[in-house]
């Protein structure tokens, strides 16, 4: 007897688990049940949102269009006033937490509201304060990036990262210009290239976040920045030397994006220096097959990488 009650007594205890496990698979799914609804919810409203933004900017660009100059200054001003504020004030009401549509939707308006912004200070300078060209870009740009940086402070998004990014080169370009108005082009191009490497040096310091939009920013600045001095013998040469860091980035530090990015850089960079300094019809087709090349060259070596980094048991696997 006293057998039979311990073995009924460790039946019991054994079944106590499973009774807790099927009680734990029976919550989850009703508050799967009852999320579910929550998430096509915030994607219905995220869709209508966009619907409606895109119908919006599209009437209010053909009105502009047919009433030309005759809008009054005031009544541009207060368009581009209200609709910052609105824009604004509509992110900052949005729940995003634990909703990803929401939080896109929020980047979307609040970049909305950095470009009203900046239009209505650039009303401001030109039909009020009857500034124009450099004066009234520099102020414009500089409002753009006064609104961009608080907001990618508090929400900390891919979207609001690139807004500021956009904002602070436009800032450092409309500066230059506004110092030196003989400037030459190759000068543009060598100043974003600064900006966007020190902008890569700090997201890869972990102070600019998320690292994949500063990536982004930074990898595609130095490109840009670099064609646009390759007008200069010197500019040919940082080009070249910019694909070539950024393909040697992207292996070394395993980031897929860089190397994206310089793969594209080498299909303009590379044929350009080619047909400069080597002319002839054959050049420019061997410099592509020599690109190529390249580009399979670095993806065996990230593959090898790769599996040299799986774990044992994995790679026993696969033998």
């Amino acid at each position: 007897m006293p057998e039979s009650k311990a073995e009924n007594s460790g039946e019991a205890v054994g079944a106590q688990p499973g009774r807790r496990g099927a009680d734990g698979r029976i919550e989850a799914g009703e508050q799967a049940k009852t999320a579910a609804p929550y998430g096509r919810q915030s994607r219905a409203a995220e869709a209508l949102a966009y619907a409606g933004a895109v119908i919006a900017v599209a009437a209010a660009g053909v009105t502009v269009r047919q009433a030309g100059t005759s809008i009054p200054p005031g009544a541009q001003l207060a368009f581009a006033g209200v609709l910052a504020v609105a824009l604004m004030v509509a992110g900052s009401v949005l729940p995003t937490a634990g909703e990803p549509a929401l939080a896109r939707l929020r980047s979307v308006l609040w970049l909305g509201s950095t470009a009203a912004i900046a239009s209505f200070v650039a009303v401001l300078t030109t039909r009020f304060l009857h500034l124009h060209g450099t004066s009234a870009a520099l102020l414009a740009a500089a409002a753009w990036t006064a609104c961009a940086l608080p907001l990618w402070w508090r929400s900390q998004s891919a979207l609001q990262h690139l807004a500021l990014f956009a904002g602070v080169a436009a800032l450092a370009a409309t500066g230059l210009e506004r110092l030196d108005r003989g400037v030459p082009v190759w000068a543009f191009g060598v100043l974003l290239w600064g900006v966007s490497l020190l902008w890569g040096i700090a997201v890869h310091s972990e102070y600019l976040r998320p690292p994949a939009a500063g990536l982004f920013a930074s990898g595609a600045g130095l490109l840009l920045g670099a064609t646009i001095t390759m007008g200069e013998s010197a500019g040919q040469v940082l080009a070249l030397a910019t694909v070539a860091a950024l393909l040697w980035l992207g292996v070394a530090l395993r980031r897929i994006l860089l190397i994206g990015i310089g793969a594209t850089g080498t299909f303009w960079v590379i044929p350009a220096a080619v047909s400069r300094y080597l002319p002839g019809p054959v050049m420019a087709p061997l410099a592509v097959t020599v690109v190529g090349l390249v580009l399979l060259g670095i993806a065996m070596l990230l593959a090898r990488v790769r599996r040299t980094n799986k774990p044992p048991r994995a790679r026993d696997q696969e033998r």
